[in-house]
């Protein structure tokens, strides 16, 4: 009895075994399939996504006080024939006039109030893209350097400008694998520029008293990042 028992033990402890070999000595399984993605010419559009990652920051410097301040809810579109951007840029950047931080409270509910930017009546901040002088390929690793002409819309008044840019084209590739939690997950088009404008240009009058503490020409300091959307 005892030896029929321990060849049945035997036999059933080598038929779970089995199995178990066979998986551990099988191949590992193909990778999954990535999604092919679409060529990275000809015209495409990109997205600037209100995460923080693009920003706008400006400074006043006045004779007797420097204030610094940003917004980082930057949001709108480009689109740009990568062959040629002079021929084919177009788009709109825009930041809510409420998300504008210069790290004191009480100054920065004195910028959105109606004595000053107005908020509430001019919510947002914007430039339209018009033309550019940008003529040379954007191409992985290069960056291309030329002036845009748009529209600077600002406490409700608009005008034409036209600005100093930087343009680089990033692809998205393996190094930026772990980045996706941050939302990395899409080739990236960078804009860089720095400019002033005028206070008094847009009709943003200065109270005398606040004159040494508060400058008319403010300095913009533009960083933008916008993810290619999907064809």
């Amino acid at each position: 009895m005892n030896r029929h028992l321990t060849a049945l033990s035997i036999l059933l402890a080598a038929s779970l075994a089995a199995p178990l070999a066979s998986a551990q000595n099988a191949p590992p399984p193909p990778p999954a399939q990535q999604p092919a993605r679409a060529p990275l010419t000809g015209v495409q559009r990109f997205e600037l996504r209100p995460s923080g990652i693009s920003r706008v920051a400006f400074t006043s410097d006045a004779p007797i006080e420097t204030v610094d301040g940003v917004s980082t809810a930057t949001s709108g579109n480009l689109s740009v024939d990568l062959a040629n951007p002079s021929r084919g840029l177009t788009g709109t950047v825009s930041i809510p006039t409420a998300s504008l931080r210069t790290g004191n409270d009480m100054r920065d509910e004195h910028l959105r109030g109606a004595n000053w930017f107005d908020a509430e009546h001019n919510p947002n901040i914007s430039f339209q893209l018009v033309t550019t002088t940008l003529a040379a390929p954007l191409a992985p690793g290069r960056a291309v350097s030329g002036r845009v002409t748009g529209r600077l819309t600002l406490h409700g008044v608009t005008r034409d400008v036209t600005v100093p840019v930087t343009v680089r084209l990033v692809p998205l590739t393996a190094e930026h694998a772990d980045m996706a939690q941050f939302g990395v997950n899409a080739d990236m088009l960078r804009v860089q520029s720095e400019f002033s404008v005028r206070l008094s240009d847009y009709n943003v009058s200065i109270f005398p008293p606040l004159r040494l503490k508060v400058s008319n020409t403010i300095r913009l300091r533009v960083d933008l990042t916008a993810f290619r959307q999907a064809s």
